[in-house]
C-alpha cells in the first residue's frame, strides 16, 4: 500500500480514536462490560490501522460475521444483552475506516498496469517498425481467435456448406474477426459478442484524403488499434482517477465534539455511502457515470440514513467486501484483456523463437568443435595463470624484496675487491721504487698517498726513459714492469668506473624494480577498470531508461499541478477552475486522482533506482514531497524542479 494512503488511514483512525477517548472521558458507561461489549472491544482493539499493512477483506469479514453470531443469539435469546452503542460504532467505524483503506489501495494499485499499457502503446504508435513488430506478434493469436470463432460459428448454426464458404470469402467477416477491437468499447462489450457474430467492418475510412499516408492498409488498421486502446484505457483510467477523487475529497470526519454514537454513526454511513458510490459501475454498465464529489453530496442527501443501525451497516460493510474481488477484480481482468499489454507469450514469441535457432545451431557448433574448443578454454586459463604468476606476482614479490634490502642483484663489484686491487697497486709501485729508485722510507710513504689518490708521476717518468730503448729495455732493463703496472693501473681504474656504475645501480634499484612491474600492472589496472565501468555503464543505462518514463510522469504532474491552480474570480469571491460550472466537480475530482495516479506510478518507478548511496530513500523523499497534502501547488512545482536539477536520470 501507497504511503499516502497509510497515512489516511491512520489519520481516520487517530480521530476516531481520540473522539472515543473523549467519549470515555465524559461516561462511566464501560465500568461494567457484557460478552457482547468485551468482544466489541477486543475487536476494535485487534483491528491494527497503524501498521503498513491494512487488515484484508477476509479479515474484516471474519470479525463481520463474528458480529452477525451475536445479533443472530440475541433474536434467539429473548433476554440477550444489549451492546454499548458507543463501542458498536466503534467497531463498525473502524471495520468501515479498513474497507475504506483497502478500497483507496487496491483502486490506486489498479492504475499501475493501466498506466504501464498506455506506455506501452504510446511506444508502439507512431513508429511503423514497432507497429510490423507488434503486428507480427499479435499475428498468431488472430489466426487462432479466427479459427475458433468461425469453428463456434458453424457448430451454433446449421450453416449451409454455400454460407460456410462465403464466411470464409467475406473481407467483412475476415477483418472484423482479426480486428475485434473496431467493433466494439468497453461498456458493451459482452452485448455485442451476445448480438451479433460480427459487424460490418468499415475499411472505407482509411483511403480518404485526411488519413492517407502512403502506408499499407494492414498498418493504417494497426495504427488505428493501437490508438483505439489507448484511448480506452485513457478513459478508464480517468474513471479510477475520478473513483480516487472521490475518495480523497470525501473521507469521513470523525472529530466532534457532540454525541460519540451518533455522530460516529452518520460518518460511519456516510463513508459506506461513498464505497459504495466508487464502486457502482460494473462492466457490464452502458452508462458512463460521471463520479465526482457534487454529485455524491447530492446523492447523500438525498437519501435518509437516520434510521440506518448498526446491523444494517454492518451488512452493507459484508456486501462491500464480498463484492469487490467479483467486480474490480474481473474489471481489470476484462480491461487488461482486451486493450492492455500483450501476453508475455505474444510478446517474446519472435525473441524465443529465433533464440532457439541460434542456439540450436551454436550448441550444434560447440559439439563440433568441442576438442578445439576445450583446448581454446585450457590455453586460455595457462595464459591466465602464468601471466597472474610471472608478471604480476614474481615483480611484486620482487619489488618487496627491493624495499626490504633483501636481494643485492645489481651489485657488479664487491668492496674487498677493488680494495684488493688498490692495495697491489700501492705494493708494486712501492717496490718498484725501492728496488730500482732506492726513494728513502719518507719519500715511499709521500708515494704511497699519492698512489692511493691516482698518481702515477712517478712511474711514467721512469716508463717514459725505458720506452726509448724498448726493444732493450724489454730485455734488460724495467720496460716490462712498468708495463704489468700499468696494466694493473687500469684494472683498478676499471674496478672504480665499475664501483661508480654500482653506486647508480643500487640508488635507482626501486626505480628499476616498479619499471618492471609496470606494464603488468597498468594492463591489469586497465582490464579491471573496464570490467567495472561496463557494469557502472549498464547501471547508469538502466537508470536513464527508467528516467525517461520518470521525467515524462514528471512533466505530467508538473502539469496537472499547473492546470489545477485555481484562477481567482474579478471580485475575489469565488475560486474557480478555468472551466465551466458544469463539470468543475468532475475536473476536480479527476485532477486530484490523476495526481496520485501519477505520483503512485513514481513511486513504482523509483523501485528500479539502485539503492547504493541512499539514492533510492533520497528519491522517495521527493516523492513524499509531491504526496504531501500541506505542501502548496507551488512548493510541488519547486520540488519538481530540484529533482530535475539533482537527479542526473531526469535531465
Amino acid at each position: 500500500m501507497s504511503t499516502f494512503v497509510n497515512e489516511q488511514v491512520k489519520r481516520l483512525n487517530t480521530s476516531l480514536t481520540q473522539s472515543f477517548e473523549k467519549h470515555l472521558a465524559n461516561t462511566a458507561s464501560l465500568s461494567s462490560l457484557g460478552n457482547k461489549d468485551k468482544f466489541l472491544l477486543e475487536t476494535s482493539q485487534s483491528l491494527d490501522l497503524t501498521s503498513s499493512t491494512l487488515p484484508s477483506f477476509e479479515k474484516v469479514q471474519e470479525y463481520l460475521e463474528k458480529y452477525n453470531e451475536f445479533k443472530d443469539t440475541g433474536s434467539v435469546n429473548a433476554t440477550a444483552e444489549v451492546a454499548d452503542p458507543a463501542l458498536e460504532w466503534l467497531f463498525v467505524a473502524k471495520c468501515t475506516i479498513a474497507i475504506y483503506g483497502q478500497v483507496f489501495s487496491k483502486v490506486l494499485n489498479l492504475t499501475l498496469p493501466i498506466s504501464e499499457s498506455i506506455d506501452y502503446w504510446n511506444s508502439i504508435q507512431g513508429s511503423t517498425i514497432n507497429e510490423i513488430y507488434y503486428a507480427m506478434q499479435i499475428a498468431p493469436s488472430r489466426v487462432f481467435s479466427l479459427l475458433k470463432n468461425t469453428a463456434n460459428q458453424i457448430n451454433n448454426t446449421s450453416t449451409a456448406v454455400e454460407q460456410v464458404k462465403s464466411l470464409f470469402t467475406s473481407s467483412d467477416y475476415v477483418l472484423s474477426q482479426l480486428f475485434p477491437i473496431h467493433n466494439r468499447s468497453i461498456s458493451k462489450e459482452k452485448n455485442q459478442t451476445k448480438k451479433q457474430p460480427f459487424k460490418n467492418f468499415n475499411a472505407f475510412k482509411y483511403f480518404n484524403l485526411s488519413s492517407y499516408h502512403h502506408r499499407p492498409l494492414i498498418l493504417e488498421i494497426i495504427s488505428d488499434e493501437v490508438n483505439l486502446k489507448k484511448k480506452s484505457l485513457q478513459k478508464f483510467r480517468s474513471e479510477q482517477a475520478a473513483s480516487l477523487g472521490v475518495l480523497l475529497l470525501t473521507p469521513p470526519q470523525f472529530e466532534s465534539d457532540i454525541d460519540f454514537a451518533s455522530a460516529t454513526a452518520k460518518e460511519t454511513k456516510n463513508c459506506i455511502e461513498v464505497i459504495k458510490y466508487v464502486m457502482g459501475s460494473s462492466p457490464d454498465d452502458n452508462e458512463n457515470i460521471e463520479k465526482n464529489a457534487h454529485h455524491l453530496q447530492q446523492q447523500l442527501s438525498t437519501m435518509n440514513l437516520k434510521g440506518t443501525s448498526a446491523n444494517n451497516a454492518t451488512i452493507e460493510l459484508y456486501k462491500v467486501a464480498k463484492k469487490w474481488s467479483s467486480t474490480y477484480n474481473n474489471k481489470l481482468q476484462c480491461i487488461q484483456s482486451s486493450y492492455g499489454t500483450p501476453s508475455v507469450i505474444t510478446r517474446y514469441w519472435i525473441p524465443a523463437l529465433g533464440s532457439y535457432f541460434v542456439g540450436s545451431l551454436a550448441i550444434r557448433y560447440g559439439f563440433k568443435r568441442k576438442d578445439d574448443i576445450i583446448h581454446w578454454i585450457e590455453e586460455l586459463g595457462k595464459t591466465a595463470h602464468d601471466f597472474v604468476l610471472n608478471w604480476i606476482w614474481k615483480p611484486v614479490v620482487k619489488v618487496y624484496g627491493t624495499i626490504r634490502l633483501k636481494d643485492q642483484r645489481l651489485s657488479l663489484l664487491s668492496k674487498e675487491g677493488l680494495q684488493s686491487d688498490l692495495d697491489s697497486l700501492e705494493r708494486m709501485v712501492i717496490g718498484f721504487a725501492k728496488d730500482n729508485l732506492h726513494m728513502p722510507e719518507n719519500e715511499l710513504a709521500r708515494l704511497a698517498v699519492d698512489i692511493r689518490e691516482g698518481d702515477m708521476s712517478v712511474l711514467l717518468k721512469e716508463y717514459e726513459k725505458e720506452i726509448k730503448n724498448p726493444l732493450r729495455n724489454v730485455i734488460t732493463g724495467d720496460l716490462l714492469q712498468t708495463i704489468l703496472i700499468q696494466v694493473q693501473k687500469t684494472k683498478v681504474d676499471v674496478d672504480l668506473a665499475m664501483s661508480a656504475l654500482d653506486k647508480l645501480l643500487k640508488s635507482n634499484e626501486l626505480n628499476f624494480a616498479f619499471l618492471a612491474v609496470a606494464p603488468s600492472m597498468l594492463l591489469t589496472w586497465a582490464s579491471v577498470s573496464w570490467f567495472k565501468n561496463a557494469i557502472q555503464g549498464r547501471s547508469r543505462q538502466k537508470m536513464k531508461r527508467t528516467g525517461i518514463p520518470m521525467k515524462e510522469t514528471l512533466r505530467r504532474i508538473e502539469r496537472q499541478l499547473i492546470v489545477m491552480e485555481p484562477i481567482q474570480k474579478e471580485e475575489g469571491e469565488l475560486n474557480e477552475w478555468g472551466n465551466s460550472s458544469s463539470n468543475q466537480h468532475q475536473i476536480e475530482c479527476e485532477t486530484q486522482g490523476i495526481l496520485l495516479c501519477e505520483v503512485h506510478l513514481l513511486r513504482a518507478y523509483a523501485r528500479s533506482l539502485p539503492l547504493q548511496n541512499s539514492t533510492r530513500a533520497r528519491f522517495l523523499e521527493d516523492i513524499r514531497d509531491l504526496e504531501n497534502p500541506s505542501l502548496t501547488n507551488e512548493q510541488k512545482i519547486q520540488t519538481i524542479a530540484r529533482m530535475s536539477r539533482f537527479w542526473k536520470f531526469l535531465s
